[in-house]
């Protein structure tokens, strides 16, 4: 009888067993519970934002109002469902929980950091990612995981790809329609394009209070290339936001042809893509707010793909454009083409040594020419001044001091300002580019430790991710990642690139989602904004102009602008006291008052009030104004030319 029953429970036993495997318990469960835990947490989380309480800010509000019992419910409800769906599909299509673990993580990541701009907070919420999405890859073939046709991951690509382009298009553009773009750097370039289209040189006054060339400052020739989009425009400044976004996003197309050569196939193929789509370096600087460097990702990205592709008329075309694009941009070139002389086998590899030898001849020569006639020394002297005895130091002098005194420069390296900086660069990528032994692929790696981490030693701008000079290192890391990965089986590199595009989606969401308040602010003061501009179009193109630096790139398509600032007043230095900011009371008048028709200043500006006494003085009379915000005199000469006219 014993035997019976003990017979009877194993069958018993044999059969829950069996019914559990079914249902994908155990070997499920970790997936179903969690991806439905973040997924009903993700959706709770959106409904109490709605109303007005955060999360994170709000905690205690958060918890008290949270109906804990109806998400119980609902989670028991999906993981119900999630066991009904694997136990009866196929199963070669037992991918649903995987999706769930992966999409509940993802949204409630996203839902938490969705314009609340805490990177700590991001760092932890990547640990997460991290863990679960590693989980998630563990349970995936290679072959289910290439099983996405070309053609649909290639749509899928290019769908993300517009959208996040179009979202930093957008939001760029209403940052610089609610006033929050400068003369720095972006009035400088309005005024730029404005001479490259009228005059094909690019004089600018407001870059140095006086007529220069910027490519006295930059050796941005690049820019030509650019001038007929702002022409046919309409002369519309924020056409060159917009451009900025599109040449951000256009190094997705080599990319993709990359990846697919080294083999990644289906969603890895995706995956490669969504870590340059979504890598904060090179979504960030393109609200600060414009410049060359934005060439450099598309540039850069094709260059590499001809050197991956062994593409020889492609890559020098690609040098050339890249070389141009700044006096510091051949060294890019520089470095990709001394990897190419070591990494490539055959005959070809001497190109790379071409590359080296035209682009360094290139680099010794505009910088000299920048040195000898332009603002060379100045740049050098604030990027490299660490590394300089004297002011005004030539650029041999830097490579001789670095090689007479390399600890120093080593030392300059990381410190404790920069770590922050090296984790939003590095582990996006799950710090993939260091994770190799072979040595020739971190020549790739030197523009990001001379041009951001050395130079940002001492000048804090290069060592941000907010700034242009990442734009073009974070090309190269991203293609090392890349080689990295393909160096490891399959399995392993599909889970490193995975994760590294979720990670990258949530420090993306964190360090640019907040961008959209200025569509938000924009749309709900539109005819504020609108009246502002009105105000400041009435200014005359042939009007010499004084401005403020927030109103500067909404005036600067004339050929005379300045930035109205506190250089503008005569001051008795006898006035001044030691320790203390009392400048209103050491102004004693004006400055060059008379190369100016029209000054156009902020009523909220402390200058403005102590301009205004004095420009009546002079006869300056109001010419236009706003409630609240801008107010604009005109000169006496000015009117009184234009009357007899």
């Amino acid at each position: 009888m014993k035997q019976i029953l003990s017979e009877q429970n194993r069958e018993r036993i044999a059969f829950v067993k069996a019914f559990l495997l079914k249902c994908g318990i155990p070997e499920m469960f970790m997936c179903r519970f969690v991806g439905m835990y973040f997924l009903i947490t993700g959706i709770v989380l959106q409904i109490r934002k709605k109303v007005g309480i955060s999360a994170v800010n709000a905690w205690k509000d958060y918890v008290r109002e949270l109906p804990i019992r109806n998400s119980i419910l609902w989670m028991i409800f999906g993981i119900l469902v999630l066991t009904i769906i694997y136990a009866v599909v196929p199963k070669k299509f037992r991918i649903v929980d995987q999706i769930v673990l992966l999409t509940g993580t993802m949204f409630f990541s996203v839902s938490v950091l969705w314009r609340l701009e805490n990177y700590y907070l991001a760092v932890g919420l990547c640990g997460i990612v991290i863990v679960f999405v590693s989980h998630m890859m563990g349970k995936i073939s290679a072959e289910q995981f290439d099983k996405l046709p070309d053609k649909a991951s290639a749509v899928i690509v290019a769908v993300v790809a517009l959208a996040v382009m179009g979202f930093v298009g957008i939001t760029s553009v209403m940052h610089h329609k609610v006033f929050g773009t400068s003369c720095f750097d972006f009035g400088i370039f309005v005024q730029m394009f404005y001479s490259l289209r009228t005059e094909l040189n690019a004089i600018t006054t407001c870059e140095r209070d006086m007529f220069l060339s910027h490519f006295n400052v930059h050796a941005s020739f690049i820019y030509y290339l650019l001038m007929p989009v702002y022409a046919l425009s309409g002369n519309d400044e924020c056409s060159l936001l917009v451009s900025q976004a599109v040449l951000a996003m256009g190094g997705v197309i080599p990319l993709y042809l990359i990846v697919k050569h080294h083999d990644y196939k289906g969603f890895a193929r995706v995956a490669v893509c969504m870590v340059y789509i979504f890598y904060s370096g090179l979504l960030v600087p393109c609200y600060y707010d414009y410049h060359e460097n934005s060439f450099l990702p598309t540039l850069l990205m094709w260059l590499l793909y001809a050197i991956d592709q062994k593409k020889i008329i492609l890559l020098y075309v690609m040098m050339v454009l890249t070389c141009i694009v700044k006096e510091d941009a051949p060294l890019y070139v520089i470095c990709i083409g001394m990897y190419f002389l070591f990494e490539e086998q055959s005959k070809k590899r001497i190109h790379g040594l071409i590359m080296m030898i035209v682009s360094g001849i290139y680099f010794i020569a505009v910088n000299h020419w920048l040195g000898e006639y332009g603002d060379g020394e100045m740049m050098a002297s604030s990027r490299f001044g660490n590394l300089t005895l004297e002011e005004g130091d030539s650029l041999f002098s830097i490579v001789g001091n670095v090689l007479k005194d390399p600890a120093y420069f080593f030392s300059m390296f990381v410190k404790e300002q920069t770590l922050i900086f090296v984790i939003q660069v590095m582990m996006p990528l799950l710090f993939l580019p260091f994770m190799t032994s072979k040595l020739r692929r971190f020549m790739l790696i030197i523009p990001f430790v001379i041009m951001n981490l050395v130079v940002g030693y001492g000048y804090g701008y290069a060592a941000s991710i907010g700034y242009q000079y990442i734009f073009g290192p974070s090309c190269l890391l991203i293609y090392m990642a890349v080689l990295n990965a393909s160096d490891m089986e399959k399995p392993k590199r599909n889970s490193f690139m995975t994760v590294s595009a979720c990670v990258c989606i949530v420090t993306a969401v964190c360090l640019i989602s907040g961008r959209i308040g200025y569509l938000i602010n924009y749309n709900d003061r539109k005819e504020y904004f609108q009246n502002l501009e009105t105000c400041l179009d009435t200014v005359p193109e042939d009007g010499r102009v004084n401005a403020n630096a927030w109103f500067l790139p909404h005036l600067a398509d004339r050929r005379e602008i300045y930035i109205f600032d506190r250089n503008d007043f005569e001051i008795n230095p006898e006035l001044a006291v030691d320790g203390e900011d009392n400048f209103t009371d050491t102004v004693i008048g004006l400055k060059d008052v008379q190369r100016y028709d029209f000054y156009v200043m902020s009523r909220g500006d402390e200058n403005t009030a102590i301009a205004i006494p004095y420009l009546e003085e002079l006869g300056f009379t109001l010419y236009a104004e706003t409630e609240n915000y801008v107010i604009i005199y005109v000169s006496p000469e000015y009117l009184a030319k234009h009357q007899n006219q």
